[in-house]
């Protein structure tokens, strides 16, 4: 699988008769109904298969890879798909990704102990984190084609920055939380800052791998991770949680450190100087 082209206007053909705003609304109007089309497909999926979440949660990972590579969402550059190392570069985002997110959650979790607003004591790790680590790579997958992906592919094809995608993919990303029942102004910001991170992670990488990673590291360790599969935290105020578990003070202060981090992603790299001349 291929990477949607950032830089690039892939799949956006010419279209007699309109102009380059025309076109341009075409774009975003067809990247809209894919974004919504696919939400709603998935929705559908997650309810004929509520009585067993990681299957839901399977399902509705693979509806969205089939999906979202025919609207154009791909998992690696093309041109990084000819190189060699590519394997190897793929890797070391996996390995980024999946750091980032577990930061994300152990930075906010110490500071909370620090302050009283949680205590956390070893948790004993048994098989079921596996089932959980399965089901937050799997949601993973599903949320990102969704939220991230279609929004990047949507705005090369449409010739815009892949700036204007990052930031309706880190709102995107709050608005689903935020019309979950049960939802709170911190879950929301939680979430978008998340979606933030992610989105970040996609751009930098221009692929989903990071991305992917990411999420699933922080959903599995906020998740069962904190409720005893390795950690066992109890709250005194608010909670560091996954979707619409969160609120109150940690959820604001984790998505500061998402937030934070998203910054760091986004940061340009330094210039390589070349060694002086003897």
């Amino acid at each position: 699988m291929a990477h949607a082209p950032l830089n690039a206007a892939e799949g956006a053909g010419p279209r007699p008769g309109l102009g380059p705003e025309q076109r341009r609304l075409i774009d975003l109007a067809i990247g809209a109904a894919w974004l919504v089309g696919l939400a709603a497909v998935l929705r559908l999926t997650a309810l004929l298969l509520s009585s067993s979440p990681l299957a839901a949660a399977l399902a509705g990972a693979v509806v969205a890879d089939l999906a979202a590579a025919r609207a154009g969402v791909h998992w690696l550059d093309p041109v990084e798909r000819a190189d060699p190392a590519h394997r190897a570069r793929i890797a070391r985002r996996i390995g980024l990704g999946a750091a980032l997110g577990a930061l994300a959650v152990l930075l906010p979790l110490g500071v909370s102990v620090v302050l009283g607003w949680a205590h956390v004591e070893a948790g004993a790790p048994s098989a079921s984190f596996g089932f959980a680590l399965a089901r937050a790579v799997a949601l993973a997958v599903r949320d990102e084609l969704l939220l991230t992906g279609i929004p990047f592919a949507t705005a090369a094809r449409a010739g815009l920055s892949s700036r204007y995608a990052l930031g309706f993919s880190a709102l995107a990303h709050g608005a689903a939380i935020g019309l979950a029942p049960g939802a709170s102004a911190s879950s929301f910001a939680l979430a978008a800052a998340l979606g933030a991170l992610t989105a970040a992670l996609w751009r930098r990488g221009r692929g989903a791998f990071a991305a992917v990673a990411a999420h699933a590291s922080f959903i599995a360790l906020a998740g069962a991770g904190l409720r005893g599969a390795l950690l066992d935290a109890t709250w005194a105020d608010g909670a560091l949680a996954a979707g619409t578990r969160a609120f109150g003070r940690p959820a604001w202060l984790t998505a500061i450190a998402l937030a934070a981090l998203a910054a760091l992603v986004l940061r340009p790299a330094a210039p390589r100087h070349s060694p002086p001349a003897p």
